[in-house]
């Protein structure tokens, strides 16, 4: 696994600390500031540019493969000609359009959401977890035509108080622009564990596939978080990580936890969310399991060999 870091100095004197992880044989990669995760991607196996902003400057990293072999850059962009406060009004233009059009873009999603709700039948109780995923209840009766003619789309989870209740909202829009949504309730207090046994968040995203025909028909996949999610699961293991042992470092933190999913995938980051409970607690992810992954012998050779 490749490790690298840079220190970048903005104009005001600050320091800012980016390094990346890139593995051998994966090709996942992970990009950190400042020991947060920023960007993750996976499978990167050819030259690719990454850019983000430190305060107000544009940065970018960039992958280069030559002759089967990588090697890496970190650089600012110096090619804008305005000066740098010129610079920061449009960057302050440009989030402020950012903000205004993801404000609407809420608006619309609420909207769409309470619409979808008004035309629906009551939810809860034709609902029905499955092992790993939600069927609607015009799903009940046809997983078999899911399987075999259902497409996918990208199902975003809002979680709302509501009085004493707590519900969770979904919706996703199909190739055909037409918008679905439903609801769940979960447990008013406390946090509520996904089938996949993970800690549900308020906007987390998972695919969900739909009869092209009838969206009503559909079934919201835990078991295959976005992006996004598998970044806050990251971002959630490495700080519960590094919580419980600080006397370790964030980067041999980070090279634990990155490690550890790279070769286990995203599903063993909850050993590291759960480490501190009890198997009484939590039958699946605990203590015990945490302690049975790390010391796998393969594991234990591989977490010695990358991060000590």
């Amino acid at each position: 696994m490749a490790q690298l870091g840079w220190v970048y100095l903005d104009p005001q004197g600050g320091r800012h600390r980016v390094g990346l992880y890139h593995g051998d044989k994966t090709g996942h990669l992970l990009i950190h500031c400042n020991l947060k995760v920023i960007q993750v991607d996976f499978a990167v196996k050819e030259s690719k540019t990454y850019s983000f902003f430190i305060e107000d400057e544009l940065c970018e990293l960039a992958v280069y493969k030559e002759n089967g072999e990588f090697s890496y850059s970190f650089t600012t962009n110096k090619k804008v000609d305005t000066p740098l406060n010129r610079q920061r009004k449009a960057l302050n233009r440009k989030n402020l359009k950012y903000v205004l059009l993801s404000a609407a873009g809420l608006v619309l999603v609420i909207a769409g959401v309470t619409y979808g709700l008004h035309r629906f039948d009551k939810w809860q109780e034709g609902q029905r977890f499955t092992e790993n995923s939600l069927l609607s209840p015009d799903a009940l009766t046809s997983q078999g035509k899911l399987a075999s003619h259902g497409q996918h789309a990208v199902a975003q989870l809002f979680v709302q108080q509501e009085g004493k209740k707590r519900n969770v909202y979904y919706g996703f829009v199909t190739a055909d622009s037409i918008r679905t949504t439903g609801q769940f309730e979960v447990p008013a207090d406390g946090s509520f564990l996904l089938p996949t046994g993970f800690p549900l968040a308020d906007q987390d995203a998972f695919r969900v596939t739909y009869l092209p025909g009838n969206p009503r028909v559909h079934s919201v996949e835990f078991n295959v978080p976005t992006r996004a999610t598998v970044t806050r699961y990251l971002q959630l293991a490495q700080t519960i990580e590094q919580q419980t042992h600080p006397q370790d470092t964030p980067e041999h933190i980070a090279c634990v936890v990155l490690t550890v999913a790279e070769k286990g995938n995203w599903p063993a980051l909850a050993n590291f969310i759960f480490q501190s409970k009890t198997p009484e607690e939590n039958p699946r992810y605990n203590h015990d399991t945490y302690l049975k992954m790390l010391r796998e012998p393969a594991m234990e050779a591989l977490l010695k060999r990358e991060c000590l």
